[in-house]
């Protein structure tokens, strides 16, 4: 499991960090609203969200720090980080971009992400999660996760993107 901050702290006798998920109905966060209600709004507009031509934009700038594009490898056995904001750092500590989602995390946690994420590709509905990173009985760090099915940009293939914002 990846640990929510990698400020050099000897973490290792300290308990396991566990992340717990929960879907939920509609975003609580406000941002995640605000995406929520942006993608909805270009769906409504133009059939569908692509890449390139509906993100980025000026609309949901503020927002972008906390956006992950992600795109299927495999048939949706994995997937490869296309875009990740500056905000996601906070939870992996490092660039994502260009990595592999089943490098990211335990193979338990993959599996609960790569379920979901294939689930929103496949309905085409999105799906929101709040996630709760916990060592013992400490709560870390907990954010809403708010996934979305997008298009590529030449619009051929169907992406997802991720908004993540945490709760303080």
């Amino acid at each position: 499991m990846m640990f929510a901050f990698h400020d050099g702290r000897d973490t290792s006798s300290l308990p396991e960090m566990i992340d717990e998920y929960e879907h939920v109905a509609q975003p609580r966060h406000p941002d995640g609203k605000i995406l929520l209600d942006y993608w909805q709004h270009c769906v409504d507009q133009h059939g569908d969200f692509v890449v390139g031509r509906d993100i980025p934009s000026r609309m949901i700038a503020r927002l972008l720090s906390s956006v992950v594009v992600s795109e299927p490898v495999d048939g949706g056995a994995n997937y490869r980080i296309r875009l990740a904001g500056t905000s996601v750092r906070r939870r992996f500590g490092d660039e994502i971009g260009g990595r592999m989602l089943s490098d990211m995390f335990s193979p338990e946690d993959f599996a609960h992400h790569l379920a979901d994420t294939n689930l929103v590709l496949q309905t085409g509905k999105p799906l929101v999660v709040d996630s709760r990173l916990r060592r013992g009985v400490v709560e870390e760090l907990h954010s809403e996760v708010v996934l979305l099915p997008v298009k590529s940009p030449d619009g051929t293939q169907h992406w997802s993107l991720v908004g993540v914002f945490y709760f303080e």
